[in-house]
């Protein structure tokens, strides 16, 4: 399926992009804050297994997360059913890129910034959800759903069951999405470990590219007002 037959939020470009950015994320917060945003279920999963060994600062700050996101979620749906055109993606972004843009210039506070960063990170997770690479659904955070379908997928291409070319071509994609999940992941991790906390620009980076390449293909295929 070529891209020109899809539309921006569905090609292989902006899974891609989507999905190093929340590898990148987490990874960054994992590392920075001791605490996850884009993977809630993770956070609850540190609170249990922790909760003795962690400090109360740590713990706090996971609960203040798992409290912020769901309501950046919340506001996202609100803000969807709010929508007047295309462009509403774009803006479902800016939260988060203004606040990893300017991170390394402010004066740490953890209880003030991962908040921010936590609800900004729900807002974008709304304003994806229901996303496909082509036309296969993904989600752009929690990859696990993504793996599985990779799995599944190689399964039937390996058994050589029917319409061999579908089940490729989702392998490829889910590979792809998953691949690029854990490759910003990684350069994240790297990037920590040679200039801290400015390699949340790596996500900052990742998030322009997204709004840079969907407003050219929203006004490029004029659909302003109909991929709402």
């Amino acid at each position: 399926m070529e891209s020109r037959n899809l539309l921006p939020q569905n090609t292989r470009l902006m899974a891609n992009l989507l999905s190093f950015s929340g590898g990148a994320l987490d990874v960054f917060c994992h590392m920075y804050y001791h605490s996850l945003v884009a993977t809630q279920t993770g956070n609850i999963l540190l609170l249990v297994a922790d909760w003795r060994s962690s400090s109360m600062y740590h713990n706090m700050l996971r609960c203040f997360s798992i409290l912020f996101f769901s309501l950046g979620f919340l506001f996202g749906m609100w803000f969807k059913d709010h929508r007047k055109n295309a462009y509403w993606r774009v803006y479902g972004l800016l939260p988060l890129c203004v606040m990893t843009a300017i991170l390394p210039f402010l004066t740490p506070n953890a209880l003030l910034e991962l908040p921010i960063i936590a609800f900004s990170a729900g807002v974008m997770m709304k304003t994806f959800t229901g996303s496909q690479i082509e036309n296969h659904p993904f989600v752009i955070f929690m990859t696990s759903g993504n793996y599985r379908r990779m799995l599944t997928a190689l399964y039937y291409v390996i058994q050589g069951s029917e319409d061999q070319k579908e089940y490729r071509r989702q392998a490829v994609n889910y590979g792809f999405v998953v691949g690029s999940f854990v490759v910003g992941a990684v350069v994240s991790a790297l990037l920590m470990r040679f200039i801290y906390i400015k390699s949340i620009w790596l996500i900052t980076l990742s998030l322009l590219t997204i709004m840079v390449y969907y407003s050219s293909e929203v006004k490029r295929l004029g659909l302003k007002k109909t991929n709402l």
